[in-house]
């Protein structure tokens, strides 16, 4: 310590100040403060360095998020109240030294500032590390301490100077502003605009408005750190005077008032003040932590923490108050909380820590024991000694009720008056109490009755059941209320008694405590609580915490709507609005839960008559549990208001971790992530609560719990937002979510180009498949056709052949008797007239079959045919036609053109017979998607009802049309002319037919050859190739013609049916074989379709059913069998069934032999022959000889070719 010269002028003053000092000195000295052990009123926890802290703490830091950062000289770490992260440098960077000794917060960008032993500074953040050495200004040696003067320049104390930073390097003060350049250790800005630096063992000081520092004259030691309290003074503390206040707003104390307050033990390395007022200090060389509490300016307690109650090293240095409240110290081997208790213990007097609770009518708590002592538990005799607290009970003035398990007691003035139960219930114990008022009392007592002490005796209820209850309460009408170990509840009142059970929805196992509270009455019970609002039914109330709600044996509620229940997990306050609104939507409750870390010394006691929780009239909430008493303020309850912030860690995406930052983009295939997110309240981490969402996926908030990660699969790609919120241990959530976006990129085949290529391919196949149908359906409009023209065909040869042929024989016979002689002259005339008659009517019966024949038409120049059709009809030189053809006529199927044709001739025929046209126009128009017709006659029209009942044609006309597919008009009025217009679609009939089927005929009748031939020349799409009369001329020309289909008898000489077609299929097993046949047998059937027939024709269905079977079979299906060929093979499948020998047996009785002659021909008995008769007429389902040659020649079993007749 250096000495000053104090001028004379001067000197009274100081002189004064001494002679004051001298004066209070005795006085001070009876007010030294309080020293003890251990903080009663803070939980204490500890992060050691094998539970992962880092060692050697020399500074902590939080940021502006509320994450805490620490200063060890292993490096930099972060502590989000559950893990410890150490922190590498950027990529490409790195730290200059692991032994990091001071930590700032950066005031722009967010970073940190480090200070290191020996190696300069650094400006740190996740993406970026600026170090700053010798070469930017810093100097060489500790630096110990940043701060932000008032117009926010960054000032570094280093031990070999003071620097300032400009923005790119540390600049030293001007020399002008007086600062010395050497051992600075301590830089302070306070409330008041004044800057504090201790360099050079003095302390100095900026006022605000100055330039210059000023030194105050005031030394210090080498350790020596400065600190503002919430009163806005500076506390100085250095090993030279331990730690006393230094300046307030108006300036430096005067000595006196800093000797006055000096506390010269408490020598500190870090001071704290916390918002109470009380001052944290790290202590040294001593080690451990103390903190002083005030009354006014003297402090009057300091509380000592060391290794023996639990801090993680001796060696204390950092102490920093959080936003929460909460105090962290770092030690040597680890990190540590302190927190002040929401529930505080009261250690009194006796041993034994069960200890009761009772209050009196004015409000008043009060504690005993066994020995029924009462200790009266006042605010203001809390911090008194048991002997204090029993004589304040025995001074008050409202008499008391107590028990000792087995009586009654009764205190009045400190004097106790014991009550023992009446008979037969002496000493028999106490279940339940229920202290009425000043002289009354309930009790439940032995295992039956309910007794009422009331005007100094006692009274049996007998109105309840013989057993003992066991919790009892009042309702709010006065009602008694009892609770039962059986789970039933009653209430008792005057007029009668009703009973609540399972029935009523009360189901919480044996009742503990009862609570009415307004309208709400509450039951407790060991397996959970039930509430029932006035005239309801109880309904359980649901937590998201399993037993939270369990062996609650104490219930209260206090002035500002909140319950207390004190139970086997803890204390837990719930607030009775929220309470009653989840009752209402069916939802559970968030309570909060007070247990050991909040300072409860045990759980709720789980026996005894009489509740564990009582609240006093000022406010204190009573508890006892298996650990003594304790007490809670209810009126300034612990509630940590600050709403968390929630930080949003790294993502991990298959095998892959790495930081969810904004706008990350996932490599593609990414379906599955993790996300990891924690609150920044430190305060209770364990306790937090979160929920989440992600856009696009949850509809809403999803409830986490605790949990801090998310899990996520079956994602596709795209953009997303995951959002998380959290709570605090008070139910306090954060302000707003915390929130990333990032993209999942697609694969090729989640790719927009793949599904625009699968639409691609669909309207691909869409138009494949619209193709095939139309072709599918040209196919059907021309099958129709040929079978329409067949049939035509057909009906005109029959009139040809019969009614025509026959009408001109008649003619010719009718001609022959006119030139008779015998005949007379007025016969001959009339027979010509007659001839003439018929001869017309002939000529017009020739008209008619060709036109069911193709006529001129060929199907190729419509519009020549047309004008062939006028020409024939008009004669020369009159009714002119106009002619007109648009667009390029394209190649017609020849049945689809003769219906155009058709049509358009009986329209021009109806103008020249009917309309008595003079002209007539023609219009073609050959359109990509439609063939128009037009015919035109200015006539003297058509009338409408003749229009309307088909006359003229129309009905044939229009029949034409439909059979085409195509549309047809009429527009007519009498003496206006006429108008027919036909619109046929492009497809089918504009499409090319294909070429027709080759056909190859193979039977041994020569008619049925040609009739055969003439069938096949009857359809445009058939062509006959050839003929042939037996198997082995098939064969032959099959490989000459190379048919499409051949049509196979199968009775023939030389090579029959069957073998013909096997032998055909072995040459060409594509080739197309159809039966035809006049047997209906099953047997010659299977065997022609074994040998590879495509279908089996009967040839009295040819004319019905050939021409389709020869397309069927032609396109490489197969055809239908005939029904009834169909029903005898699957009625009657019998070939592989009869044997050789039934066979053989059967071929004999065809040819009219006996048993007899059949068992010597065959060389076998006759009972052989007629076991083998008797079995296969059984086979054939038959009862006599007769029948079974019947159906075995049906059937083509055997024919007559080989029967074996004599």
């Amino acid at each position: 310590m250096r000495g000053h010269i104090i001028p004379l002028p001067r000197r009274l003053p100081a002189l004064l100040s001494c002679l004051l000092l001298s004066i209070a000195l005795p006085v001070l000295a009876a007010q030294h403060p309080v020293i003890s052990d251990g903080m009663p009123g803070y939980q204490h926890t500890a992060w050691r360095v094998g539970q992962g802290a880092p060692g050697d703490i020399w500074d902590i830091a939080q940021d502006r998020e509320g994450m805490l950062w620490l200063a060890t000289g292993s490096g930099l770490y972060r502590f989000d109240g559950r893990r410890f992260e150490r922190q590498t440098a950027p990529a490409g960077a790195s730290f200059p030294s692991t032994n990091m000794v001071t930590l700032g917060l950066d005031g722009e960008g967010g970073g940190l500032w480090i200070g290191y032993f020996q190696a300069g500074i650094s400006q740190f953040s996740p993406q970026r590390l600026r170090s700053f050495g010798r070469a930017q200004g810093v100097p060489v040696g500790v630096v110990p301490r940043f701060a932000h003067d008032r117009n926010g320049r960054l000032w570094a104390a280093v031990n070999g100077g003071l620097r300032w930073f400009d923005g790119q390097r540390w600049q030293a003060p001007a020399a002008h502003e007086g600062v010395p350049q050497r051992r600075v250790q301590w830089l302070l800005q306070d409330s008041h605009g004044t800057f504090w630096v201790l360099a050079d063992l003095h302390i100095w000081k900026r006022p605000p408005g100055k330039a210059a520092f000023e030194n105050t004259g005031i030394a210090v030691s080498q350790m020596a750190t400065l600190v503002e309290s919430p009163q806005g003074e500076i506390w100085l503390a250095d090993r030279i005077r331990g730690t006393s206040p230094l300046a307030n707003a108006q300036g430096l104390l005067p000595p006196s008032e800093r000797e006055a307050r000096r506390m010269p033990d408490l020598v500190a390395a870090r001071l704290q003040f916390t918002a109470d007022g009380a001052l944290w200090a790290t202590m040294s060389p001593h080690g451990g932590v103390a903190r002083v509490t005030f009354d006014g300016q003297q402090a009057v307690r300091i509380e000592r923490f060391d290794t023996p109650q639990g801090l993680t090293a001796t060696s204390a240095v950092p102490v920093i108050a959080d936003r929460e409240g909460n105090l962290w110290v770092g030690t040597n081997l680890g990190l540590n909380r302190f927190r002040a208790r929401s529930v505080q213990t009261l250690a009194v007097g006796p041993s034994d820590p069960y200890r009761s609770l009772v209050s009196g009518s004015d409000g008043r708590v009060y504690g005993y024991g066994e020995d029924l002592k009462l200790f009266d538990l006042q605010r203001p005799l809390l911090s008194e000694s048991a002997a204090q607290l029993q004589a304040a009970a025995q001074r008050a003035p409202t008499p008391v009720w107590q028990f000792d398990w087995i009586n009654l007691a009764h205190t009045v003035g400190g004097h106790t008056t014991r009550i023992p139960l009446p008979p037969p219930f002496t000493g028999q114990p106490l279940h339940a109490l229920l202290f009425a008022d000043d002289d009354q009392a309930w009790v439940c007592a032995g295992e039956q009755a309910v007794l009422h002490y009331a005007d100094n005796r006692w009274r049996r209820e007998t109105r309840l059941p013989e057993r003992a209850c066991s919790s009892l309460a009042r309702a709010s009408d006065g009602a008694l209320l009892l609770g039962y170990s059986d789970g039933t509840l009653r209430r008792l009142d005057a007029a009668s008694i009703t009973t609540f059970g399972a029935a009523q929805g009360l189901s919480v196992g044996p009742i503990t405590a009862l609570l009415q509270h307004d309208d709400l009455l509450l039951v407790a019970g060991e397996a959970g609580l039930a509430a029932r609002l006035r005239n309801g039914r109880f309904l359980p109330v649901r937590t998201n915490t399993t037993g939270i709600l369990e062996g609650i044996t104490g219930m209260v509620a206090d002035a500002q709507g909140r319950l207390w229940l004190n139970g086997s997990r803890g204390l837990v306050r719930l607030e009775v609005a929220t309470l009653r609104s989840a009752l209402r939507d069916g939802q559970p409750v968030a309570p909060r839960l007070f247990d050991a870390v909040d300072g409860m010394p045990g759980i709720a006691l789980q026996s005894g008559p009489i509740p564990t929780a009582v609240l006093a009239a000022d406010g204190l909430l009573w508890l006892a549990t298996n650990q003594g008493l304790a007490w809670l303020d209810t009126l300034q309850p612990h509630i940590n208001t600050m709403a968390p912030g929630v930080r949003i860690g790294d993502v991990l995406y298959g095998t892959t971790q790495a930081p969810l930052q904004e706008g990350l983009r996932l490599p593609a295939g990414t379906s599955q992530l993790q996300i990891d997110y924690v609150a920044l309240s430190l305060a209770r981490p364990e306790r937090n609560r979160y929920r989440y969402r992600l856009s696009g996926v949850d509809d809403g908030w999803q409830d986490a719990g605790s949990s801090t990660r998310a899990y996520y699969t079956n994602l596709a790609p795209g953009h997303y937002r995951f959002e998380v919120e959290a709570a605090n241990e008070d139910g306090i959530w954060s302000r707003a979510p915390a929130s990333r976006t990032f993209r999942i990129a697609p694969t090729f085949l989640q790719s927009i180009w793949f599904k625009l290529l699968c639409v691609v391919l669909v309207l691909a196949v869409l138009m494949l498949a619209i193709r095939i149908r139309s072709g599918q359906l040209a196919m059907l409009f021309r099958a129709r056709l040929q079978e329409r023209n067949g049939e035509r065909e057909r009906i005109a040869r029959d009139l040809h052949d019969t009614l025509l042929q026959g009408s001109q024989g008649l003619i010719l016979r009718l001609h022959a008797i006119s030139q008779s002689a015998q005949t007379p002259e007025p016969v001959r005339t009339q027979l010509e007239a007659a001839m003439q008659l018929a001869e017309q009517n002939l000529a017009e019966g020739r008209e008619r079959v060709n036109a069911l024949r193709d006529g001129p038409f060929a199907g190729h120049d419509l519009a020549s045919a047309l004008a062939d059709v006028h020409a024939e009809y008009a004669g020369q030189g009159t009714n002119p036609l106009r002619l007109t053809v648009e667009g390029s006529p394209p190649p017609l199927q020849t049945d689809a053109a003769e219906e155009v044709f058709l049509i358009g001739r009986e329209a021009i025929r109806n103008a020249l017979r009917h309309a008595q046209a003079r002209a007539i126009e023609v219009e073609l128009s050959y359109g990509t998607r439609c063939f128009l017709l037009h015919v035109r006659d200015d006539g003297v029209g058509i009338a409408d009802e003749n229009a309307g009942r088909g006359h003229w044609g129309m009905q044939g006309m229009r029949e034409r049309a439909q059979r085409l597919g195509a549309e047809l008009q009429l527009w007519t009025r009498p003496g206006l002319g006429t108008e027919v217009a036909l619109s046929v679609p492009a497809h089918p009939p504009m499409t090319e037919s294909p070429p027709p089927i080759g056909v190859l005929v193979v039977d041994d009748h020569p008619l049925l050859r040609d009739g055969l031939a003439a069938l096949l020349g009857a359809h445009t799409d058939l062509r006959l190739l050839g003929e042939a009369a037996d198997g082995e001329e098939a064969l032959a020309r099959y490989q000459q013609l190379q048919p499409d289909v051949v049509l196979m008898d199968l009775q023939m000489p030389r090579m029959d049916g069957v073998e013909a077609i096997a032998r055909i299929r072995t040459l060409d097993p594509r080739a197309r074989i159809i039966v035809l046949t006049t047997y209906r047998g099953d047997v010659r059937a299977v065997r022609a379709l074994q040998a590879g027939a495509s279908a089996y024709l009967l040839k009295d269905t040819l004319r019905h059913e050939l021409v389709d079977t020869i397309r069927t079979v032609a396109s490489g299906r197969r055809a239908p069998i005939p029904a009834e060929v169909a029903a005898s093979i699957a009625a009657h499948v019998v070939e592989d069934r009869l044997s050789p020998r039934e066979t053989e047996v059967l071929r004999h009785v065809a040819g009219g032999l006996s048993n007899k002659r059949i068992g010597e021909r065959m060389q076998i008995s006759e009972q052989t022959v007629k076991a083998h008769m008797k079995s296969l007429m059984d086979k054939l389902g038959v009862g006599d000889r007769t029948h079974a040659v019947t159906q075995a020649l049906r059937r083509g079993i055997i024919s007559l070719d080989d029967t074996g007749q004599e």
